[in-house]
């Protein structure tokens, strides 16, 4: 079934996603990373579509979804709330949810909070409970910081495209088509009619000024359903020793390593595979 482009108002928020899949199958809610959109689950939808309903949302601020007018809604708690909000706007009562980066950090605070009796299953995808707090993580958080606060322009769409490429490097092999759809689904016009990605400059703001009030290990110890973790073995986001104490605090987690950097692309069978079937289980 293809994709099809779906809008809906979550609190006082309107949202874009792609759909994929039967409106009656099970629901698997995929979120993306921080500056990104949800049609980078593509390819990952269209596998999982024969036997799921998939809804990628592109995040406030990002794709093609409402810019929030303050920063302040782009915080971890804002965008929580949204995503609880969307979930209830599609009267998602039970789903499965993956999330790269941001989006798993997202998942992982839902599926110990409000979403707790909802998610059935949680895939993080390179990330771990507090990034911000490791120091073999930092030069990577602030590799995005400088990324998020200047976003570049082009005059040509073809100017953005190997900006990602030459950016986006660490993300798992792509084809010269992948990356086409990586671009084009992730550009936006400034007002001098320039390409520049899919974000709200904002964005940023919350990784500079937000402070955790809560322990992050704490909340990933009180994640009490089945959890995949995958991570990129040159990954500057989710730090080995981060990933090794994740699984000491939860020795159930399923763990797979890939030869990339930050993310995993999921765009392959040899990432897509232990998805399916951990989905499935």
């Amino acid at each position: 079934m293809p994709r099809t482009d779906e809008f809906v108002v979550a609190g006082d928020t309107e949202l874009h996603y792609s759909a994929w899949g039967d409106a009656d199958a099970p629901p698997v809610v995929c979120v993306h990373g921080l500056s990104r959109v949800g049609r980078d689950f593509d390819p990952l939808a269209r596998r999982l579509a024969d036997d799921y309903r998939v809804l990628c949302p592109d995040v406030p601020g990002r794709g093609l979804s409402e810019w929030a007018d303050d920063p302040a809604d782009y915080t971890g708690t804002a965008l929580g709330q949204t995503c609880v909000e969307f979930c209830d706007a599609l009267d998602l009562d039970e789903l499965r949810w993956v999330g790269t980066s941001m989006g798993g950090q997202l998942g992982m605070g839902l599926a110990a909070g409000p979403l707790a009796d909802r998610i059935t299953h949680l895939v993080m995808n390179d990330v771990g409970p507090a990034p911000g707090e490791d120091e073999d993580a930092a030069e990577g958080i602030e590799r995005i910081v400088d990324y998020l606060s200047n976003p570049p322009a082009f005059d040509r769409l073809t100017g953005l495209e190997e900006f990602y490429r030459d950016n986006y490097d660490t993300f798992s092999e792509m084809s010269d088509d992948e990356w086409r759809r990586f671009t084009v689904s992730s550009a936006r016009r400034t007002e001098d009619g320039q390409f520049s990605p899919a974000y709200d400059p904002d964005v940023v703001e919350p990784l500079l000024t937000e402070e955790q009030d809560t322990d992050p290990w704490a909340v990933w110890e009180a994640v009490d359903v089945p959890t995949l973790v995958l991570k990129g073995e040159h990954s500057d986001i989710l730090a080995d020793a981060t990933f090794e104490e994740m699984q000491e605090r939860r020795p159930d987690v399923e763990t797979h390593v890939y030869d990339c950097g930050h993310a995993p692309s999921l765009n392959v069978p040899e990432q897509n595979h232990p998805i399916e079937r951990f989905l499935s289980s």
